[in-house]
């Protein structure tokens, strides 16, 4: 059996986006007999309204979460923990995704991609001594400054490591010891270097030394720098909720395809500096807008 494996918890806006990843992930047909859903959650109401039939909820109450979060309450070690725990239970390919992806195109195919030594992630953000962003200057810095401390703890890592993102995770489950290394590294640099994805780094470095990572970027779309979107998707499901049905809703999915609803924001960071801040003397509304669109034409 294939695993579709959500964390969805705290915020509305954060169930929203899982709900919606959901809808666009039906959109494109779903075999419940080859795929099952499973969310992790502690508002495991919220997704009524979804088919409950090849969906598993696993319910996490605010203990449990802190206690995911570790001693330095890193939210993004959650998700390892979460990892750890579903590769515990259940036995099969397992494709864990964030939120805020929306699918592009059926999930089977992604699915055949994982193998024993082939992972997926999102996509590659390039070698860290390489890429000259300031979260890769930064875990640069740290990894060449830190060479000791790392192998001192039985995780030395590369200074040239390529960072993938981690809204996807691809694997085979049970991987209990993989796991258990990707949360090793996490802590053990997070102790030193509290960047906001040390879990990310983790999984990029564990995954390349145990196999090859594939890239997902053919089959989703990671909106994670459209948070603007969460106002969308509000709109959405007040709109849609408790009227319509799901078959309705997934109608009109792409009415509002953050693919599309990004682009005016890409254009306006790709400005130069110049052209930029002459923007922003106008105003925050004259930064970008969304492009027009309308909810629930589709019936």
């Amino acid at each position: 059996m294939n695993y579709l494996v959500y964390q969805s918890y705290g915020s509305t806006d954060i169930l929203n986006e899982c709900c919606y990843s959901i809808l666009s992930l039906l959109k494109h047909g779903f075999n419940p007999d080859k795929t099952h859903i499973v969310i992790y959650t502690d508002r495991k109401e919220y997704f009524s309204f979804l088919p409950s039939s090849y969906i598993t909820f696993v319910e996490m109450d605010a203990a449990t979460i802190e206690d995911y979060k570790g001693p330095h309450k890193f939210i993004h070690r959650v998700k390892i923990k979460v990892l750890q725990d579903c590769s515990a239970r259940f036995t099969g390919k397992i494709i864990y995704t964030d939120s805020d992806i929306y699918f592009l195109n059926p999930i089977e195919s992604l699915f055949d991609q994982i193998g024993p030594t082939d992972f997926l992630m999102c996509n590659n953000e390039g070698r860290v001594d390489v890429v000259k962003n300031n979260v890769c200057k930064k875990f640069f810095a740290f990894l060449s400054s830190h060479a000791s401390y790392l192998k001192e703890n039985n995780t030395p890592i590369p200074v040239n490591v390529t960072m993938w993102n981690a809204g996807i995770i691809g694997f085979i489950s049970p991987r209990e010891e993989l796991l258990d290394k990707v949360l090793h590294t996490n802590d053990v640099i997070f102790d030193k270097f509290t960047s906001h994805v040390v879990e990310q780094l983790a999984f990029s470095h564990q995954l390349a030394q145990h196999g090859t990572i594939h890239k997902s970027t053919d089959y989703v779309f990671h909106y994670w720098k459209l948070k603007e979107f969460r106002m969308v998707l509000a709109e959405f499901f007040a709109h849609h909720l408790p009227a319509h049905t799901v078959a309705e809703m997934i109608l009109d999915v792409d009415s509002i395809r953050p693919d599309v609803l990004i682009q005016p924001k890409l254009e306006y960071e790709s400005l130069s500096f110049i052209s930029k801040n002459l923007r922003k003397l106008r105003g925050r509304k004259n930064r970008w807008k969304f492009p027009p669109y309308v909810i629930g034409q589709k019936k």
